[in-house]
C-alpha cells in the first residue's frame, strides 16, 4: 500500500499565463497527467517542471529526493524492486509518475526469473540500437491496472502472458509513447480518442519461439506491441477507409500514419508490419522502436 508524505513541497513564483504546462523526465517532456517509467535500484529519475504557476514541489512516499527545487529534483529509487508513485505539484496541476523499480536483467538465471520461466536471451540484441532489456517489470493483479500513460495500462503490455501471477515483462518508455502518440494521430483522423486495442504486447523468448517462425523480435526486448482501431469495441478492426471491408487495406492505412507519426518524431522510428485478416483474427498493425525504419506485410 502506497501511503504518501511529502518528503519537498516549495513554492515558485507564477508562471506566465501562456506557459505550456509539463513535466520533464529523464530529458523527455510530457503533457500527460500520468507518467510511467521503468527504471533499476538505485537509479535517479532527473524531474523538472515546466510552467505549472505557483505552489510548485514534489510528493514522494518512498525512495530519495534530492538536490529539490521548487521546479526540480532528483528522484532516487529504492532498493527494492516494486510500485512507487510520486507526485509533481505544478499550480492546480498535479502529475503522477508511477515508477517502476525492475527485477535487473541479470536476475535472469538458466532462462528463470524468480522461478518463471521466460526463455534464454541471446548474447546481443536483433538491432543495433536495441539491446538486451535493462530489466524485468512484476506484473501482480496489485499493479496490473496501474497506469503507465494516459490510456494505457501495465497490464495491456502483459497481454502475452499466461498462467497465474506474477508475470514478468519487458517494456520500454519509447513504445509506450509512441503508442500514445499513434493513438493521438488517430484521434485527429477524426477516429475518437479512444485507445487502440493492444493484442501482443512483451513475449518471452519461449513464447516468441512458440509463436513465431522468428527467432528474435522486438516484442521479445519490450520494444513492440500489435495494435488495431476499435472505436466501436466489436474486437475488430474498424473500417477505416470507408469501403464497408475490414480488410489488408484498413491496416495497411494505419501504417501510413505511423509514416507520418515518425516522420514528426525521427527519435521513434522503428518497425512497421500491417497484416491481412484471417479466420482467427482480423488485420492489425506491428509497431516497434528499433531505431531504424523497417517495413513489411503479410
Amino acid at each position: 500500500m502506497l501511503c504518501l508524505v511529502a518528503l519537498l513541497v516549495a513554492t515558485a513564483p507564477a508562471a506566465p499565463a501562456d506557459s505550456a504546462p509539463g513535466l520533464e523526465v529523464n530529458g523527455t517532456l510530457y503533457g500527460w497527467d500520468r507518467i510511467g517509467r521503468f527504471v533499476l535500484p538505485g537509479e535517479t529519475l532527473h524531474l523538472r517542471l515546466a510552467g505549472g504557476g505557483a505552489g510548485c514541489g514534489w510528493v514522494a512516499a518512498f525512495g530519495e529526493i534530492v538536490n529539490g527545487t521548487a521546479r526540480s529534483a532528483d528522484w532516487v529509487a529504492p532498493a527494492e524492486p516494486g510500485l512507487y508513485s510520486l507526485l509533481a505539484v505544478g499550480g492546480e496541476q498535479t502529475r503522477t509518475v508511477n515508477a517502476f523499480v525492475m527485477l535487473p536483467f541479470d536476475s535472469l538465471v538458466d532462462g528463470r526469473l524468480r522461478g518463471v520461466r521466460l526463455g534464454r536471451y541471446p548474447s546481443g540484441g536483433p538491432f543495433e540500437r536495441l539491446g538486451r532489456p535493462r530489466g524485468f517489470v512484476e506484473v501482480t493483479p496489485e499493479n496490473e491496472s496501474t497506469s503507465v500513460s494516459p490510456r494505457y495500462t501495465l497490464g495491456e503490455f502483459a497481454i502475452n502472458q499466461s498462467g497465474g501471477y506474477p508475470k514478468y515483462i519487458a517494456i520500454r518508455e519509447a513504445i509506450v509513447l509512441k503508442l500514445e502518440l499513434l493513438t493521438d494521430l488517430v484521434a485527429a483522423k477524426g477516429y475518437g480518442d479512444r485507445k487502440l486495442r493492444i493484442i501482443s504486447g512483451y513475449r518471452t523468448p519461449v513464447r516468441q519461439r512458440r509463436t513465431s517462425g522468428h527467432r528474435q523480435s522486438a516484442h521479445m526486448f519490450g520494444a513492440a506491441v500489435d495494435v488495431f482501431v476499435d472505436a466501436d469495441t466489436n474486437r475488430l478492426m474498424d473500417d477505416l477507409n470507408g469501403d464497408r471491408e475490414v480488410n489488408r487495406k484498413d491496416a495497411q492505412l494505419m501504417a501510413t500514419w505511423v509514416d507520418e507519426l515518425e516522420a514528426e518524431h525521427p527519435e521513434l522510428v522503428g518497425g512497421c508490419g500491417w497484416y491481412r485478416r484471417r479466420s482467427s483474427r482480423g488485420p492489425f498493425i506491428h509497431i516497434d522502436v528499433r531505431g531504424e525504419r523497417a517495413r513489411w506485410h503479410q
